[in-house]
């Protein structure tokens, strides 16, 4: 791809009309070739309209076990390992899941049900079967605080969940919240409940009043606060303890507390008392968890240790080095296995009787969830995904060392100092936040802080920044400033796909100083643009179809617009509101596949649909005679611009010219010229993690849609993809078609918006349609609407000339 996500033209075929029904000659010789000849069809890939999550798996935080399954939350996702096959998968709303960002999780082995509790209170109850109820009890429970939970855990049918509005009780079999013990502290004040534990016929809730217990009986209102007393360890020191952690253990209840060490409660009658134990002091208590008969405690920092009976003490388990700074959690396995969820390390498995060196269990995903830039490149099929990134609004940088992404054959590999720790395998820059591609797949990233990077592999790279020789890019700050190095803000790159060379913002908001250049990779020399007005304080970039720059001035300071650059005449020209621009709030610009350059605005979307104007003015020393148009599409009952209301933030382009939008409000796709919107995916009707998209990229390759949210990564399978060279029709999907299948048929890898007989297999046109790009689509249905029979079919293609014809088969099984 080229920048951002770029567009092509549909047009209009006149070599079949819509009342044909026989084949022209050349098809009718392509029917009995494909006849004699074996035509490769049996493909099989992701189906059209199909999500993927891009959700990083790192930083585990809980862990719940369900028989051959290891349920995790994570930080920015939520996963299960499957230890009989050792496989990891993702979970999100494509599996039916009700909502993101999970907060808790417990295991009922008796209903075999898995309950999981989210941020906002939402709940879902997970069957053994794959199914899932909602439950919103919770999640619609008005409150005058904020809502926070803490721990779940299940008891005889019930799930006992420690919230900030106390502790909620969820009946399991009923999926309703029974009670809710919220002002029943001391003078029935209102408590925080962090967990709960039943022991015989009394329930006890460690609180932000400290530990209260309450007895179980139909004879008790325990939502009455003097049915309740308060039963804890007695404070030794200030500040008093919070006891975030409790758990039931060989008929004893035992608690942890944040600096304070553990307590068990033990004796009966006069000798019933609290114990400390004597070596169970740590930093912050991070878990407390009975698994397969052994009491383990997580404190930050330590061993993950288990309670010694016969001693009375904590034994360390396994080493402080092996599990990580934060053991989150821990499960262990009754042939002595142990699980951690280590948040800086990962899910971690330790084998019986092994204490160091553990099995790292992740999810093939992103390290991060933070994605600030995208860049799809066809050439060499892949997504790079940046995680730096910097303030839109006021220029601020983030000042996050988190590198850069990238998906290839189905792989992510993640390029950090972390996974190479050596400066001369990778340079561990500041906001790396866009990127291009040379058409010889040469990767070159804008680093907000520390310049530009041109990268060709681990080892294999360029820096360029205020002291590289030839270099024009200066820092932000005064030269005297010991911070200069830091502040070579370079926010956007732009290759021309042409000539090879790159465009290179470099942003520093000094007036009458050069900020727009262009790179010549071949000797590394540089084209400086003269400090025309503005030209220091860009941010987006692309190039047009003559190798002219089109940048947005940044919306710092209140700079605002598009400026293009005419290089054969070295004259600038400069867009606002006056010149067609419906905002002059600018976030994005693109150019697209006939060559237009759209740009997303705080207040919709304009095209510019004839760049060659530029070169003309520029050459004739005249006026543009047009400037930016405003699409107009049906919104309600009336025709309005597109998108008017909303704010546009970025805009990829697939293999059909459609436009992709991103808005805080959702992603939107619509037709080539955006007068038709012709899908509009929210948190609602799709698996996207938030409605606040902050980029895209098309793969122009598979016409996968990559979408960058505030919440993390996903992508879409879209059904437009781009053929290039001659038709290779090399993959149907799916194929054959199963009788309970009632998605999509795709087949790419034809000519660019060929036309598409579909016959059966005696030659009778079932449907007709156009490629989208090099991409077919069907949706199984003959021209009446009808769902086909069973049989095999056949796929012909061509371009509007007759010619790259393309021949391929699909078999269609029905009950």
């Amino acid at each position: 791809m080229r920048r951002a996500c770029l567009p092509l033209s549909l047009a209009r075929y006149s070599l079949f009309t819509a009342n044909q029904r026989s084949m022209p000659r050349f098809f009718a010789r392509f029917f009995l070739l494909g006849m004699l000849l074996a035509v490769r069809a049996w493909g099989q890939g992701a189906a059209y309209g199909d999500w993927q999550l891009h959700l990083p798996a790192w930083r585990p935080l809980g862990l719940a076990e369900a028989g051959n399954r290891l349920y995790v939350r994570a930080e920015s996702s939520f996963y299960f390992y499957d230890k009989s096959l050792n496989t990891t998968q993702l979970l999100s709303r494509r599996d039916g899941l009700s909502d993101v960002g999970v907060a808790a999780l417990a295991y009922d082995s008796a209903s075999a049900q898995l309950v999981v509790v989210y941020n906002n209170g939402n709940i879902d109850l997970l069957g053994a079967n794959g199914g899932v109820r909602n439950v919103t009890d919770l999640l619609r429970k008005e409150s005058q605080i904020a809502k926070k939970i803490y721990q779940v855990q299940v008891y005889n049918g019930l799930a006992y969940i420690g919230t900030t509005l106390g502790v909620v009780v969820l009946d399991l079999a009923k999926r309703e919240v029974r009670d809710t013990y919220s002002a029943v502290g001391p003078g029935g004040q209102t408590i925080t409940s962090y967990a709960t534990v039943v022991l015989h016929d009394t329930v006890y809730a460690s609180t932000s009043a400290g530990i209260l217990r309450g007895r179980i009986s139909t004879a008790v209102n325990l939502l009455d606060y003097r049915s309740w007393t308060a039963d804890g360890p007695t404070p030794t020191s200030s500040p008093a303890r919070v006891y975030e952690q409790l758990v039931a253990y060989r008929g004893h209840a035992v608690t942890a507390s944040t600096y304070r060490g553990v307590d068990y409660l033990a004796g009966v009658g006069a000798a019933r008392r609290w114990r400390s134990v004597p070596n169970g002091y740590g930093n912050y208590a991070r878990r407390l968890r009975v698994s397969a008969g052994q009491l383990l405690v997580a404190f930050d920092g330590s061993a993950l240790r288990r309670f010694d009976a016969p001693t009375g003490y904590l034994a360390d388990v396994l080493p402080a080095a092996a599990v990580g700074t934060i053991a989150a959690d821990a499960v262990r396995e009754t042939d002595g296995t142990y699980y951690v969820a280590s948040y800086d390390k990962g899910l971690l498995r330790f084998a019986p009787g092994t204490t160091t060196a553990p099995e790292v269990i992740l999810p093939n995903a992103p390290a991060t969830a933070l994605s600030y830039g995208l860049l799809a490149n066809a050439v060499t099929n892949t997504v790079d995904v940046f995680s730096g990134g910097y303030s839109a609004d006021n220029g601020v940088q983030f000042n996050l060392r988190q590198g850069f992404y990238e998906y290839k054959d189905r792989q992510w590999t993640t390029y950090t100092a972390t996974s190479y720790p050596s400066p001369t395998g990778y340079p561990s820059l500041l906001d790396l936040s866009h990127g291009t591609r040379t058409p010889d797949g040469t990767l070159y990233m804008a680093s907000y802080g520390n310049g530009l990077l041109e990268w060709k592999g681990v080892g294999q790279f360029r820096q360029f920044t205020y002291n590289t020789p030839g270099s024009p890019l200066r820092s932000s700050l005064p030269t005297t400033d010991p911070n200069y190095p830091s502040f070579v803000r370079v926010t956007d790159v732009a290759a021309d796909p042409t000539s090879g060379q790159v465009w290179v913002i470099n942003r520093h908001q000094l007036a009458g100083v050069p900020g727009l250049f262009r790179f010549r990779p071949a000797n590394a020399t540089w084209l400086v643009v003269p400090a025309y007005t503005g030209f220091e304080n860009l941010d987006r970039i692309t190039v047009d179809n003559f190798g002219n720059p089109w940048a947005t001035r940044s919306r710092a300071q209140g700079i605002s617009g598009v400026v293009a650059y005419d290089t054969a005449s070295q004259k600038p020209f400069y867009f606002s509101t006056n010149e067609g621009l419906p905002s002059n709030s600018l976030n994005a610009v693109v150019r697209d596949r006939v060559g237009d350059i759209w740009v997303g605005t705080g207040a919709g979307v304009a095209v510019f649909n004839d760049p060659s104007q530029l070169v003309s003015a520029a050459s004739q020393g005249t006026a543009l005679a047009n400037g930016f148009k405003l699409p107009v599409a049906q919104s309600g009952s009336g025709l309005f611009p597109t998108l008017y209301n909303e704010t546009v933030r970025c805009i990829a382009i697939d293999g059909a010219n459609r436009k992709w939008f991103g808005t805080p409000n959702g992603l939107w796709l619509f037709n080539a010229t955006a007068t038709e919107a012709l899908l509009h995916f929210t948190t609602a009707n799709s698996p996207l993690p938030s409605n606040s998209i902050v980029d895209l990229a098309v793969n122009d390759k598979t016409g996968e849609v990559f979408v960058a949210t505030d919440a993390g990564l996903v992508s879409y399978q879209g059904s437009a993809s781009v053929t290039d060279g001659a038709p290779s029709c090399a993959q149907v999907s799916p194929n054959p078609v199963r009788p309970d299948f009632a998605g999509t048929v795709g087949i790419s890898g034809v000519a660019n918006n060929a036309q598409v007989r579909i016959t059966d297999i005696a030659g009778h046109l079932v449907y007709s349609t156009h490629a989208a790009g090099g991409t077919v689509t069907w949706n199984l249905a003959d021209t009446a609407g009808r769902r086909v029979r069973s049989g095999v079919y056949l796929v012909l293609t061509s371009d509007a000339d007759g010619k790259n014809t393309c021949v391929s088969k699909v078999a269609v099984l029905s009950n």
